[in-house]
């Protein structure tokens, strides 16, 4: 893996066990949604299309740069698929792509309270913990602020001083109302059935390069995060579509649908058990109580 792209994802199980203590829905089977058994969402879900279908446009391509970012990055992809289902499902919500940077900031400072220091990085925890406490700030222009466009500078200074005071109230008018760990394919397939995004932090690497059937096969360690935004529950390879944050030329090989975003790959139900097992991964939800519900995916 080139230098210049960045990992950034930092274990702690005493860290995550915190804020789990926290939540009214610590896992995954104590929420609502959990009701709805693996038996009966459907065979496959081609998350990327949620975001075209939404927007008319395709699934965006992210890159975190050198910074240790990618806790944030995960965490706002999970997000951006959380809001387009939501929109599908028939809620009054907005399409937007989250400021990577006030993920980041709220999760080390706020959250984490600056227990990193000067060293990159974050856990999944602290950030999800982050946007349900103090809510997700869109992309855009804020007075003062141009956050229009990702800056790894502006990251790095968030990373230490966290989100400034004045864009906190932004950030409050779009909560993530609900959080919940996930730990198994089974249940990572019935979250995103049900419209819920996956952050996926652990120590699992990937070769970077695509087989025939658009999988990539673990390989090596990474201290790494990234999300969850598709599945396919059966067949003869079941697995989970995860998208990156390392722009869309660092995985190489064939994709295995056109439109499925060159950031990303399938991995085999087996290697998602391995990476969500380390237990830094979480569900999004904008609805309180993380309900049970039913998403007509074949609007997409």
């Amino acid at each position: 893996m080139s230098e210049e792209l960045g990992q950034g994802w930092v274990e702690n199980p005493e860290a995550v066990d915190a804020v789990l203590e926290s939540l009214p829905f610590p896992s995954f089977g104590s929420t609502p949604a959990a009701g709805l058994s693996f038996e009966e969402i459907p065979d496959e879900l081609l998350g990327w299309r949620v975001w075209k279908q939404v927007t008319g446009k395709d699934w965006p391509v992210f890159h975190q740069g050198g910074v240790g970012s990618c806790v944030a990055f995960g965490t706002a992809s999970s997000i951006v698929y959380t809001l387009c289902s939501e929109i599908l499902a028939g809620e009054p919500e907005e399409a937007f792509i989250p400021c990577f940077e006030s993920i980041y900031g709220l999760s080390r400072v706020e959250i984490g309270n600056r227990q990193l220091g000067k060293n990159d990085g974050s856990i999944g925890a602290w950030a999800a913990k982050a946007c349900r406490t103090y809510g997700v700030l869109p992309q855009g222009i804020y007075g003062k602020y141009d956050l229009s466009q990702y800056s790894q500078s502006r990251c790095r200074e968030w990373g230490w001083s966290g989100l400034p005071d004045d864009l906190e109230p932004a950030a409050r008018k779009h909560p993530i109302k609900e959080t919940t760990q996930i730990k198994t394919f089974k249940d990572a397939c019935v979250a995103l059935a049900q419209g819920y995004g996956i952050q996926v932090a652990s120590s699992v690497g990937f070769s970077q390069r695509r087989d025939s059937e658009g999988y990539d096969r673990a390989s090596g360690r990474w201290a790494h995060s990234m999300s969850y935004i598709g599945y396919k529950k059966s067949g003869k390879r079941p697995g989970l579509f995860i998208v990156n944050s390392w722009g869309g030329s660092t995985t190489t090989g064939p994709t295995s649908h056109p439109d499925a975003p060159k950031s990303g790959w399938w991995v085999d139900a087996s290697t998602c058990d391995r990476m969500l097992s380390q237990g830094d991964s979480f569900a999004f939800s904008g609805l309180s109580g993380m309900p049970k519900r039913v998403v007509d995916w074949s609007l997409i």
